[in-house]
């Protein structure tokens, strides 16, 4: 009887570790798959973001910092000290003109939105299209991924997305036009997810 179990522990030891190695292995090095779904479900973060938009012009160059709550909103920061509270009846703007505050509509403002994670994650991607790099960033090990935009709009056809494969945070996210020309540059700095954005922000 003794042998009996003895043998059948040992037949069992080998699966239970190899559970328990994918089972750890999830947790401490999760796939890339994981990574972007993670940060697509993100609750809260706080970050820089500066969007550089090409044009005939040239390069314009715009400074920003956002606060996303799943549950509130979003609240973007300008250097000219307006504020823009993305929020579900609409986009509520504060700026220092004589209107002071007044609602516009979601779509009148895409370029932006298209810093939020969880609204770029939220269009379809490429799952063939999701690869490892480090030639785009600096020393950075960044994951890759695109998207296609389906907003009816010439200058924002397409997106690939880049998130440093160590931090899991994004990096940034490159925006093409019918063409294949980039249009629009996005880049994080300082990106932090926190646990919660203090709700004073949003009213």
């Amino acid at each position: 009887m003794k042998k009996k179990i003895i043998i059948t522990l040992l037949l069992i030891i080998p699966f239970i570790s190899i559970f328990l190695v994918v089972i750890f292995r999830g947790i401490l090095s999760p796939s890339n798959e994981d990574i972007i779904r993670d940060l697509k479900n993100i609750k809260c973060y706080e970050t820089k973001v500066e969007y550089i938009v090409k044009n005939s012009k040239g390069e314009e160059r715009e400074s920003t910092v956002q606060y996303y709550s799943k549950e509130e909103g979003v609240r973007v920061e300008f250097d000219d000290d307006k504020v823009k509270l993305y929020k579900s009846d609409g986009i509520h703007v504060r700026d220092n003109s004589s209107t002071g505050e007044y609602v516009i509509e979601s779509d009148m403002d895409i370029l932006h939105s298209m810093a939020f994670m969880n609204k770029i994650l939220s269009y379809p991607l490429k799952s063939d299209s999701i690869k490892e790099g480090q030639e785009e960033w600096g020393d950075k090990i960044y994951i890759q991924v695109d998207t296609e935009l389906f907003l009816n709009n010439e200058h924002f056809n397409s997106a690939r997305i880049f998130i440093n494969k160590k931090t899991k945070t994004p990096i940034g996210i490159v925006i093409y036009d019918k063409d294949g020309n980039d249009s629009v540059r996005i880049i994080y700095e300082d990106f932090k997810i926190v646990k919660e954005v203090d709700e004073n922000l949003f009213n």
